[in-house]
């Protein structure tokens, strides 16, 4: 069983475990969630290339304007222009055309997905929840497309093939609300959904499916009156994903055994 704290802030998720410092599981969390990106910025009329490497330990992605994950990331790894009034400066070359972007180095055996279900609207000065469906597959495939968000160094040797751990849930609006998430701790075909004290069985549809968002769309209790059916907004919808990369699950889903569990937490 795959035991691990899943948290929206990196730092307090590396806080919750500094008492792992000097103890044979020192390093763990980066093992499991770390990864890299490089940011870029070459310029187009010169050889002039600038990169930096940088780690994380989840990714937020947009939903907004997004159909599902892959979309997301083909927007995470959109390249921008910079011309006209927004040249970029070079430290050899002075302004000159260039383009930015972001690839992927390494992705770390447990991925973390966030999405951004939460943002701030300009035009009304508050903060709003999108509630847009927003599809997610049980298995990632982020070697797609010739590998089109890996950066020239990333090892293409690794295969980056994940499948759906866990699904955690928003069900509210933006002032309140409730959290629940859906896992199957063996990453079998049996899902269930802990909700506060209760757990009970659910299926792939329930986990899934249903966590899109959107619109749903109910019957008239009167229909002869109108044909139409009535949609109503979803507001219970996925705001986070863990994905467990496939040749690794073996050596991070295993059996919990009596042992294993510490005397202060038996009953």
């Amino acid at each position: 069983m795959l035991i691990f704290t899943l948290s929206n802030n990196t730092q307090s998720l590396m806080c919750n475990y500094s008492f792992v410092q000097g103890t044979i599981v020192e390093g763990t969390i980066q093992k499991l969630f770390e990864g890299h990106h490089m940011n870029y910025i070459e310029c187009i009329g010169v050889d002039y290339k600038s990169t930096r490497k940088e780690s994380f330990y989840d990714l937020a992605l947009d939903v907004k304007g997004c159909s599902d994950v892959y979309a997301s990331f083909d927007k995470y790894v959109a390249v921008e222009m910079l011309d006209g009034d927004n040249k970029y400066q070079s430290e050899k070359y002075g302004l000159q055309d260039a383009k930015k972007g972001m690839l992927f180095i390494d992705f770390p055996p447990v991925l973390q997905l966030q999405l951004k279900r939460f943002e701030y609207d300009h035009a009304r000065d508050i903060m709003v929840k999108i509630n847009d469906r927003y599809e997610f597959p049980l298995q990632l495939d982020l070697d797609r497309d010739d590998g089109k968000y890996l950066s020239p160094e990333a090892d293409r040797s690794v295969r980056n093939l994940y499948t759906l751990h866990s699904v955690l849930v928003h069900s509210g609006g933006v002032s309140g609300g409730h959290y629940y998430a859906f896992i199957r701790p063996t990453l079998s075909n049996q899902w269930y959904k802990f909700d506060d004290e209760r757990v009970t069985k659910e299926d792939l549809k329930r986990a899934l499916e249903e966590q899109y968002g959107g619109e749903e769309e109910l019957p008239h209790t009167n229909p002869g009156l109108n044909m139409n059916p009535l949609k109503f907004t979803k507001y219970s919808n996925a705001y986070m994903l863990v994905y467990i990369r496939e040749s690794d699950k073996e050596k991070i889903v295993c059996d919990l055994e009596e042992t294993d569990i510490n005397e202060d937490l038996k009953v």
